[in-house]
C-alpha cells in the first residue's frame, strides 16, 4: 500500500472517530472509550511522523506563506496548511482537556471512587465536579470540541472548493478519467 493510502486510512480513522466523539459527547463512557480512541490515533500518528517520511511528517502541518499572492491566495497551500494546523490543534486541545477530565477512569487506569451520600450532591468532591456537572474544564473541552468542528467545516469546504480531487481521494470517491492522483506534495 502506498503512503497515500495509508494516509487517507489514518485520515478516515481519525474523522470517523472525532465525529463520533463529538456527536456522543453526552453519552458518558461511551464518549470516553470513543476519546481514548482518538487519543490512541493521535500517538500512533506522531510516532508515525518519527519515521522519516516527509509526507507524513509534522512539518506537513507548518503553513508556509512564501508565494501567497492575491491571485492564488485560494489554492495556496498555506491555506489548506493552517486548516489542518487548526484543526490538529483544536483536536489535540479536546482530546487533552477529555483525557484530564475523565482521568483515566473510563479505562480503569484510576481507582474506583467510592462516593457516600454526603456527597453524592456535593460539587467539591474531589473530581465530581468538573467530570459530571461541568466547571472551567468542561466548558474549555466544549469550546475546542465546537471550534474543532467548525475548523472542519471550513477545511471540507475549501477541499471540496479547491482542492477537489485531493478531497474525492481522501473521501474514497472514485475519481474520473480526466482526474490526476494525487500525489504527497498536494
Amino acid at each position: 500500500m502506498n503512503i497515500m493510502s495509508r494516509i487517507r486510512l489514518y485520515h478516515a480513522a481519525l474523522a470517523s472517530l472525532a465525529i463520533i466523539a463529538y456527536l456522543t459527547g453526552e453519552m458518558g463512557i461511551i464518549h470516553s472509550w470513543i476519546g481514548y480512541g482518538v487519543a490512541i490515533v493521535i500517538v500512533l500518528r506522531l510516532l508515525w511522523s518519527l519515521s522519516g517520511d516527509a509526507q507524513v511528517g509534522l512539518k506537513r502541518f507548518a503553513p508556509s506563506f512564501k508565494g501567497l499572492k492575491f491571485d492564488n491566495a485560494f489554492t495556496h497551500p498555506a491555506i489548506s496548511r493552517a486548516l489542518m494546523l487548526g484543526v490538529a490543534l483544536s483536536l489535540l486541545a479536546v482530546t487533552g482537556t477529555g483525557i484530564a477530565m475523565d482521568r483515566g477512569k473510563a479505562v480503569g487506569l484510576a481507582n474506583a471512587e467510592i462516593i457516600t451520600t454526603a456527597y453524592a450532591d456535593d460539587d467539591e468532591h474531589e473530581g465530581k465536579g468538573e467530570r459530571e456537572h461541568g466547571g472551567p474544564l468542561k466548558e474549555v473541552h466544549e469550546f475546542f470540541a465546537n471550534l474543532m468542528l467548525a475548523l472542519v467545516g471550513v477545511h471540507a469546504a475549501y477541499m471540496l472548493l479547491f482542492r477537489r480531487a485531493l478531497a474525492k481521494f481522501m473521501l474514497f470517491i472514485p475519481r474520473h478519467a480526466h482526474e490526476t492522483v494525487p500525489t504527497s506534495r498536494e
